[in-house]
């Protein structure tokens, strides 16, 4: 939960840095419902975020030419390290 309030807080101060969307979906993936997934990539999508190291790189690539919003959150959450958030 504690984790949670310090994602929202972050793309609610800075709803166009990408990454944080990022993180954030990859967050709920691996801790949340379905139900709070889709409320992150409804919110990215509407946030329609345009900075961030990881999403830039990915977002200007030609290879991802024509992607739209949802398609470049899910491939720079792709790019992020897997075991961050894993609970041992």
């Amino acid at each position: 939960r504690k984790a949670r309030n310090w994602f929202n807080r972050a793309i609610t101060v800075n709803p166009n840095l990408g990454d944080a969307w990022a993180w954030f979906y990859r967050f709920e993936k691996d801790h949340g419902r379905k139900s709070k997934i889709a409320r992150v990539l409804k919110k990215c999508i509407e946030a329609e975020p345009t900075h961030g190291s990881k999403w830039c790189a990915v977002s200007k690539d030609v290879k991802n030419a024509g992607l739209k919003t949802e398609g470049i959150l899910q491939k720079v959450e792709k790019t992020l390290p897997t075991d961050l958030f894993s609970v041992d």
